[in-house]
């Protein structure tokens, strides 16, 4: 009996309203021929390495309930691609791709990722995971946090030093050459990425599970804008290049056992004002800073998704501050750890541990269309994103709603599964599909509706909770499914 194989191909920030005949038109046969799952949506905060660290744990950034600040009930820890965490006493938050700073988080947490990850599970039952990414620094090493230590595979375009010790990089660079030079829309590193993906990874038969991370089309919707003649070109590239893994699936991936899981971490909404929050805060007569220090008593990580942490989480300041913003036009969405005050808690978002700063925000966001006529608007908070330019991080539901889709002969033909869904629950599937037994720290459940010996679609609800205070409201829509143990999230807004 052939064994089964997995090959994670993530499209970083793809909408699935983008996936069409006429744009995308191999992925979109893909999607229509397999298990489609259109109502599958990221993790909040709905950032790339926060997306990375759900894929490879099973888990959300934080907890759901009363154990959400416990060590085994907190999720994964990693609470945005940048957070500031008083607990480490740095002068400002930490980057997850500032190398120096992630070996301080280690020394400071013992485990950078709270949950058992995806190597260091895959290692323990005997199989073999191999990562290939076109991502930041960040996004490498949170895929396989332990390559070194299981000799597994890891190659990172950012160069020798991000990459394992496994990869045979001088090989890599005679044969294929350097990884070309980033531009938008990146098309050359897309090609680089897959042709080393078809004639090095993927001829190496002891790999069990493959991912394969492109960094597009993120980097030209952020920079170019959802719908820009760059982006679409990059859409071009990426289904064309999807093409060529099709072909050697259909070739002989799909008799040696191969099965194929795409997803994108999350999609992207346009910004269309910059707010800087730190200088707001600073007006409304608060001392904020990017760290709290000798006269900053309240640290901003500053982003589109926003946080707050302040000195000693002094209750009566953090109170003051939360109305602040709340009475401001350009907040959004708000979330405390008691959800007070007219605050949502950031247990019902799965946001709830240790590391959670005091305050969780979003800018505020919009249901119009930009200027090439896709959906959802935003406030932000990240100066180097032009005017018009996509983001992501918040709960805006065009934003959370990811593409899911997966394809083998393990799996059900042309299905449509519209049940609530996440990154979270790829793991606890691919464990299923290789019989691994799932750890405690998994939060997401196993998809087993799409095995062809698995039942149908589960029962599932929606509720919406809200909140508010004087003039300011808002509301989130979360779904409960059957069999599952955390709310799903299906987006939200402020209401007045």
């Amino acid at each position: 009996m052939t064994n089964t194989k997995f090959l994670f191909c993530v499209f970083d920030g793809l909408r699935r309203d983008l996936i069409r005949q006429d744009t995308m038109p191999n992925l979109n046969s893909f999607r229509r021929s397999w298990c489609d799952f259109p109502n599958s949506n990221s993790a909040f905060p709905s950032e790339t390495r926060v997306q990375v660290s759900s894929f490879v744990t099973g888990a959300y950034a934080g907890g759901a309930g009363s154990s959400a600040e416990s060590e085994e009930g907190g999720g994964h820890g990693i609470m945005a691609n940048v957070f500031y965490d008083l607990s480490l006493q740095l002068d400002k938050p930490l980057d997850t791709s500032d190398t120096n700073n992630m070996k301080h988080a280690r020394q400071v947490y013992g485990r950078i990722q709270k949950a058992a990850n995806l190597g260091e599970i895959l290692a323990g039952a005997g199989f073999n995971y191999s990562v290939l990414t076109t991502g930041k620094i960040g996004n490498a090493k949170l895929l396989n946090l332990e390559a070194d230590k299981f000799r597994h595979k890891l190659f990172s375009i950012w160069g020798r030093d991000i990459s394992s010790a496994a990869i045979d990089y001088d090989r890599i660079i005679r044969d294929f050459g350097p990884p070309p030079e980033q531009e938008f829309p990146n098309n050359m590193v897309t090609e680089y990425a897959t042709k080393l993906l078809l004639e090095y990874f993927l001829c190496d038969v002891t790999t069990d599970v493959q991912v394969i991370w492109y960094n597009e089309p993120d980097l030209s919707f952020h920079y170019r804008g959802i719908g820009a003649p760059e982006s679409l070109s990059t859409i071009r590239s990426i289904d064309e290049n999807f093409g060529k893994i099709l072909d050697w699936w259909n070739a002989e991936g799909r008799s040696k056992g191969w099965h194929i899981i795409v997803v994108s971490d999350h999609a992207q909404i346009t910004t269309i004002k910059q707010i800087n929050v730190i200088e707001e805060l600073r007006k409304g007569g608060f001392n904020a800073g990017i760290a709290v220090a000798d006269g900053i008593d309240i640290a901003v990580k500053r982003s589109y998704s926003g946080q707050i942490t302040v000195r000693d989480r002094n209750p009566k300041l953090i109170k003051r501050v939360l109305e602040f913003l709340q009475d401001q036009y350009w907040c959004g969405l708000t979330f405390t750890r008691t959800g007070l005050y007219g605050a949502l808690c950031m247990a019902d978002i799965n946001g709830l541990n240790e590391r959670s700063p005091d305050i969780n925000y979003v800018m505020r966001t919009f249901d119009g269309v930009n200027e090439f006529g896709y959906p959802g608007l935003c406030y932000a908070d990240n100066p180097d994103i032009p005017h018009g330019g996509g983001i992501h991080g918040g709960l805006h539901k065009t934003e959370l709603n990811n593409l899911m889709v997966f394809g083998g002969d393990r799996f059900k033909r042309e299905m449509i599964f519209d049940v609530p869904s996440s990154i979270v629950d790829v793991l606890p599937t691919i464990l299923c599909g290789l019989d691994v037994r799932r750890p405690k720290t998994i939060m997401g459940r196993s998809l087993n509706e799409v095995f062809l010996d698995g039942g149908d679609n589960p029962d599932w609800s929606e509720r919406c909770i809200r909140a508010s205070r004087n003039d300011y409201s808002q509301e989130m829509l979360i779904a409960e499914v059957q069999g599952g143990s955390c709310p799903y999230l299906r987006g939200g807004k402020r209401t007045s």
